[in-house]
């Protein structure tokens, strides 16, 4: 039989490493200039009461002369927003209308931005951080204060780009299929996913609540 004094501190242990967890699937080879970095096969998002981590995963790496493109999140966090981005991306998002946006780029040693849209665009980069792997994906943190503290859900798309300014979006988490042909075009985005974030401390309420269970069961 397990003490409760020791139950209560493995429930702590649950509740201070708990965080949901979403993987969105993408459609490999659906490019059509077949660069493996910027095929995107799955998208990664979690949380916590701080952040929300969100990884780009891509069919190929980004050693041996790969270790280029741009990979954005385009976030409707709000009621409003605009059809454009910050960084003028030949991009057609659909009719979705965002006030979210966070870029990063691999050249030069890397680095992202962010930006919040009121009236216009503008950098708000406190609270954007992203660093990438060489075996294939790039990893964002974005603390809810960026976000938004009153968020409880919201929909995005991330999209791998080239490194000139008015390149199109090459593929869309949105998208299944193909979303544009050729570099010179626009990229069209499909349905933004979404995802819902439970209220700061509720996972640790539903953690406890397990844990609750798992000494009734013990008994």
């Amino acid at each position: 039989m397990i003490k409760p004094i020791s139950l209560v501190t493995a429930c702590l242990a649950v509740c201070a490493t708990t965080h949901a967890s979403v993987t969105y699937y993408d459609t490999v080879g659906d490019t059509f200039s077949g660069v493996d970095n910027l095929d995107i096969t799955s998208v990664d998002v979690s949380h916590d009461d701080d952040n929300v981590y969100i990884t780009i995963n891509t069919a190929g790496g980004y050693g041996g002369g790969q270790d280029w493109g741009n990979y954005m999140l385009a976030i409707d966090a709000y009621d409003g927003g605009t059809g454009s981005n910050p960084w003028g991306r030949s991009i057609d998002f659909g009719g979705t209308e965002i006030d979210r946006f966070a870029g990063g780029w691999l050249n030069n040693g890397g680095g992202a931005l962010g930006y919040h849209h009121f009236n216009n665009w503008y950098d708000e980069s406190f609270g954007v951080d992203m660093y990438y792997s060489e075996s294939g994906f790039v990893s964002y943190t974005l603390s809810r204060a960026w976000l938004g503290s009153d968020v409880t859900s919201f929909a995005f798309d991330a999209i791998a780009s080239g490194n000139s300014s008015f390149d199109p979006g090459v593929d869309h988490l949105s998208r299944s299929d193909q979303s544009v042909g050729d570099w010179g075009m626009t990229s069209v985005a499909g349905e933004f996913l979404v995802y819902n974030l439970p209220a700061p401390g509720a996972l640790a309420l539903l953690a406890l609540a397990g844990c609750a269970q798992s000494r009734r069961r013990r008994r």
